[in-house]
């Protein structure tokens, strides 16, 4: 399978190999992760600023997916967190689809061993407006 992790390009082949990965990685504030199965579908990124992450699942080339919500978020209606990819661009999505990086992390494993999303975690699925929705400096 393959990680990306802020443009590094990794082919992993076990759990433990995937798990090293991140955690070398996770000393930097802002993370871009992505990975891909078989022909690149389907594929899983996980967006992360400390100790807050956002998930995307995506089936084939051109979906919009599907992406976590947090069913127990309580905060203002309008916070954001704000996400740097690998290009530098910067993106905000709503507070309330965030989760814990620790969750995250598992989410991926989960990926890693069956291809699919975390069964445990809230996801909805993502509007293609929705998807492209980014703020840029």
């Amino acid at each position: 399978m393959e990680l990306t992790i802020n443009s590094s390009i990794y082919e992993i082949d076990d759990c433990d190999e995937l798990r090293a990965r991140i955690a070398e990685a996770a000393k930097s504030q802002f993370l871009e992760i992505w990975l891909q199965g078989g022909e690149r579908w389907p594929a899983i990124c996980a967006l992360v600023n400390n100790e807050t992450a956002w998930l995307m699942f995506m089936r084939h080339e051109g979906d919009a997916g599907f992406s976590t919500t947090n069913p127990n978020y309580a905060g203002p209606k309008d916070a954001a967190i704000e996400y740097y990819l690998s290009n530098g661009q910067r993106d905000e999505y709503p507070a309330s689809w965030n989760i814990t990086t620790a969750e995250a992390r598992r989410a991926l494993k989960y990926f890693f061993e069956h291809g699919a999303m975390a069964p445990w975690l809230s996801w909805r699925e993502t509007q293609p407006a929705q998807a492209s929705r980014r703020f840029q400096n």
